[in-house]
């Protein structure tokens, strides 16, 4: 949802300013080096085995880690006025507001995604970032974020815990 959150303002900027290429080949659009490389990386992996390279599909490629430091202060006067409109509920669009949590995101992600323990880390407080961040979006993507969540974990209840059995032991 960031993501596309993201990648839809970024290309209202570039279709306001009459820009015909997309926003994340255009050099003009102020992207720092370490972007630029990530999007070169995006575009070779999209083609890769001689495929097309689809815009769909380089925006898929880019990582959360790209759309997070899109977020950084680094970018406060240069990305966020174009940025600041996926985010119409927070509170004055402050970047410091999204970016704290969607921070606070990528790092909890990237510990799970490197197998780090996360048993002692305040999961509840991470669940809070992400019900933030949604609800900064707007009512609606909050209410989608509860009702498509199982068994409540949305509302900020603890999901029952549940067994499978296999010929009759308790998985």
């Amino acid at each position: 949802m960031l993501r596309n959150a993201l990648d839809a303002q970024l290309i209202a900027g570039q279709q306001r300013r009459d820009r015909t290429t997309d926003w994340y080949t255009d050099r003009k659009v102020p992207l720092g080096d370490k972007a630029r490389a990530d999007i070169a990386q995006a575009q070779q992996r999209a083609g890769r085995r001689g495929a097309a390279i689809l815009r769909g599909k380089v925006i898929a490629e880019l990582s959360f880690g790209f759309w997070r430091f899109l977020l950084a202060r680094q970018y406060k006067t240069k990305l966020w006025p174009d940025l600041a409109g996926a985010f119409r509920h927070a509170p004055d669009r402050a970047l410091p507001m999204v970016e704290d949590p969607v921070a606070r995101l990528h790092k909890f992600r990237n510990r799970i995604a490197h197998h780090e323990g996360i048993w002692h880390l305040p999961t509840e407080a991470r669940r809070d970032d992400i019900q933030t961040v949604l609800g900064f979006r707007g009512r609606f993507v909050t209410l989608w974020q509860a009702l498509s969540s199982p068994d409540g974990v949305g509302e900020g209840r603890n999901p029952p815990v549940r067994s499978r059995s296999c010929a009759g032991v308790m998985m």
